[in-house]
């Protein structure tokens, strides 16, 4: 064991392979504690930021350096010019007294670093007086974003609150329009299906100090009271995590990592599954010989005489149309099919093996001892394969990976979790549709499929070189 073990650690190829392997097995294992998003396709795990947002790190190029990041704070200061009618009631809520027929102004400050973000939300909670003889307006850089009216039925853009109880108050510029904000209702016609996303451009176009500012109208004859929380504020931007978003604004890097889960789950469970069908076949046909030899001969010729990937399309797209898939579950299935339609080639190599092995002298040997079939087969026939079936299993987990992936691209496999297949057919789609190429989404699983692909191939190279006896593959 330790000569085998020396054997295969001299080689640089097998030591890259290890390596490789090994931290993609990690990346795998460890995917539920790298990334909270188990499952960046369901819409409640999207937009964790803008979509297409860059990687972090990609800020130290020149073009993406003044794009923002994620913004969340809640305000801890504000200014009022008429400061004897705002008072602080604790660290989080201030009461603001309006005289009759008058207006207060509070205003708060912050700066901003950095070009406009993806979307702007601003938010408070609200005591208003139990009277309707009072407007509240929100201003964000002196853009009149929303209006507040205690009218059930206030004239659009106002949007209503209750008067004399607490009400939440969210101003989301992704979601204005001219019927709710006053800042979409004052664009031309032509442009106000664009307000939310012409917003923060408006609001937020360059690093600066900036003010969000809350007005409070008494259109009454008598003061009126109100109690406001600090407001908080949160912005999307478009730089994120390790390898930015996609188009809806998930994380690319979850989607990477869950990727790798389920790609070497499945294409190691289906290499076992060829594997296993492999030797089987391949072992009965080289070791009985005469018709049972030829039957499986022949079968096996016509699994490889036919097209893979092309017959893997057609199964699955009956399979979806005919409502098949809908009963059963798409990764068994594609799991399934990948495995009928691989073992031909394992089997044709352990067939020959066999034939050669069963012609030597040690099982000459054993069977003038009056061993049985059973016992020679696994006592001296199968060992002398390990080193084969180790390399084969190596060699068809790329295999599986490409197969799967080539679905995934096409969107006849799975698109309901990321994969490396769909994460790169989805890429591929979507950048037509931007202006620029989304390489932190198209390079993560391509290079993660070549890197792979290659590790598993010089490792099944090794194995093969040092646990085969006959060495069927020199140096």
């Amino acid at each position: 064991m330790n000569k085998v073990i020396k054997d295969l650690l001299s080689r640089k190829s097998f030591v890259f392979s290890i390596i490789i392997i090994g931290l993609f097995s990690i990346l795998a294992v460890a995917a539920p504690a790298l990334t909270p998003y188990s499952n960046p396709y369901l819409p409640s795990q999207q937009y964790v930021a803008a979509p297409y947002a860059v990687p972090s790190w990609a800020t130290i190029f020149p073009q993406y350096r003044e794009l923002p990041p994620d913004v969340s704070f809640t305000f801890t200061r504000y200014v009022s010019s008429e400061s004897s009618y705002v008072t602080a009631i604790n660290a989080s809520y201030i009461k603001v007294v309006v005289p009759p027929g008058q207006t207060v102004n509070v205003s708060f400050p912050f700066k901003w670093n950095w070009s406009d973000p993806y979307n702007v939300v601003v938010s408070f909670k609200l005591l208003t007086p139990s009277t309707t003889s009072f407007v509240v307006n929100l201003y964000f850089n002196g853009l009149y974003a929303m209006e507040l009216s205690p009218e059930p039925f206030p004239v659009e853009p106002a949007v209503s609150i209750s008067p004399g109880k607490v009400n939440s108050v969210v101003f989301n510029s992704k979601y204005i329009s001219s019927v709710n904000s006053p800042f979409a209702s004052e664009l031309p016609l032509s442009k106000q299906a664009l307000a939310a996303y012409e917003f923060p451009s408006y609001a937020l176009p360059k690093p600066g100090t900036y003010n969000v500012t809350v007005s409070f109208e008494n259109t009454g004859s008598s003061k009126e009271v109100f109690v406001m929380s600090l407001p908080s504020y949160s912005s999307l931007g478009y730089v994120y995590g390790k390898l930015g978003t996609d188009d809806n604004g998930a994380s690319v890097f979850a989607e990477f990592v869950y990727g790798a889960r389920f790609d070497l789950y499945l294409s190691i469970l289906a290499s076992v599954l060829i594997i296993g069908i492999g030797l089987f076949i391949g072992l009965l046909a080289g070791y009985i010989g005469g018709f049972t030899d030829l039957s499986l001969n022949a079968l096996t010729d016509f699994f490889l005489l036919i097209p893979g990937l092309p017959l893997l399309v057609v199964l699955i797209s009956i399979f979806d149309v005919t409502g098949t898939i809908v009963n059963v579950n798409k990764p068994t299935l594609i799991l399934l099919i990948i495995s009928l339609l691989s073992w031909p080639g394992t089997a044709k190599i352990i067939r020959g093996q066999t034939l050669s092995l069963k012609s030597r002298t040690f099982v000459e040997a054993a069977k003038a001892l009056g061993e049985g079939n059973s016992r020679i087969l696994f006592r001296h026939i199968l060992p002398n394969l390990m080193g084969i079936l180790f390399a084969q299993l190596a060699y068809d987990v790329p295999g599986v990976i490409l197969a799967e992936s080539g679905l995934d691209f096409l969107g006849l496999g799975i698109t309901e979790f990321p994969t490396w297949g769909n994460m790169l057919g989805f890429a591929t789609y979507n950048v037509s549709f931007i202006n620029g190429f989304a390489w932190w989404w198209v390079l993560p699983p391509g290079l993660g499929i070549v890197l792979l692909s290659t590790a598993f191939y010089f490792f099944g190279s090794a194995m093969l070189d040092v646990l085969s006896p006959y060495k069927l593959r020199g140096e």
